[in-house]
């Protein structure tokens, strides 16, 4: 091969090298989101229970708000099972760009406790948006019970111990971990019966089967109308306006420490999204949960909406994991 053969050869090699970077810069451009565009299609807000319940009607009501406060719809997509694994598995394989978020409860930081082999880690896989809603819960105590008050309650269960059942939902569910909260706030150990849902442990507790659950205030509101069973406390900073003679928790003494607000949701992104689009989303977040007419919807349910930092949610998230991590250890619960 002639200097002026290998020149031309060596020239080639170099275009076509060139090209090739080119190409793939521009592919990993195509994924990219400049901010200042954002958002440049819809977005999926994806919710990893079935519809109905309060994490898919709080997500409805945050996706209509971004929705308009950033000018491109925002599509709930449910994808319910494998403990949340299917959607917080797709959701963090997600392209970074602000275009596919997650709507999460607490069981966002409880899930790693409960399964084995998750898959995600919540602190390292998302990067949180910000809180979105908090959720009251009440102790719903059977009618047959001569314990109109919590510390009645308290007194009776420390009393008899094990003769006293809390139905709850399964290991790691809401009802679950407020029945859990309460047992370590007061010193006593009922005998925790599981249930598939709610309502069926509801109408044990009105049946007399069980002394009580742990269930949410839209719940409880109907059933302290007509006077079906006693509702015991609250939790939260203040009584509820549907329920004025049922008191919180923290007015009896019982500190219901993790849970004080009771249950929580909010929104996260993929790991690795850009934070002036997360300012972006807060931002916008923040003002869906403002929405006068918005808050008036979900506050007969116990729903309160409200709203925050992305790092004020983090360093929430990260306190959370490690407060349910110690607690369900301390409750003898493994993952499985």
């Amino acid at each position: 091969m002639t200097a002026t053969t290998w020149g031309a050869a060596k020239l080639s090699v170099m275009v076509r090298g060139a090209s090739l970077v080119a190409a793939v810069l521009a592919a990993g451009s195509a994924h990219a989101q400049d901010p200042g565009s954002f958002p440049s299609r819809n977005i999926t807000l994806v919710v990893p229970f079935a519809a109905g319940g309060p994490p898919d009607a709080i997500a409805r009501v945050v996706a209509a708000g971004l929705g308009k406060s950033l000018g491109k719809p925002v599509i709930v997509e449910n994808k319910p099972g494998a403990s949340t694994s299917i959607a917080s598995t797709y959701v963090a394989r997600s392209a970074p760009d602000g275009h596919t978020l997650m709507a999460v409860d607490i069981s966002f930081a409880v899930t790693p406790y409960i399964v084995a082999n998750l898959g995600v880690d919540p602190l390292k896989d998302f990067k949180p948006v910000g809180l979105s809603a908090k959720s009251v819960f009440t102790l719903i105590a059977s009618p047959s019970l001569p314990t109109p008050t919590v510390a009645e309650f308290v007194k009776l269960t420390k009393e008899k111990g094990e003769d006293v059942k809390i139905g709850h939902t399964g290991i790691g569910t809401t009802p679950h971990l407020a029945a859990v909260t309460f047992m370590r706030a007061t010193g006593t150990a009922p005998l925790l019966v599981p249930y598939r849902a709610v309502a069926e442990a509801t109408t044990n507790v009105l049946a007399g089967h069980i002394s009580a659950v742990f269930s949410a205030a839209s719940t409880a509101v109907g059933l302290a109308k007509e006077r079906k069973a006693h509702v015991l406390g609250v939790t939260g900073g203040k009584r509820m306006s549907a329920m004025p003679d049922v008191p919180t928790f923290a007015e009896n003494g019982i500190q219901m420490k993790g849970f004080e607000d009771g249950s929580w949701y909010g929104v996260v992104a993929p790991a690795g999204t850009p934070d002036a689009i997360v300012a972006k989303l807060n931002a916008a977040l923040n003002e869906a949960v403002h929405d006068a007419e918005a808050k008036e919807k979900l506050a007969a349910a116990g729903i309160e909406l409200t709203s925050g930092t992305s790092p004020a949610f983090r360093d929430f998230i990260a306190a959370q994991h490690t407060y349910w991590g110690e607690t369900l250890h301390a409750a003898g619960v493994k993952p499985e």
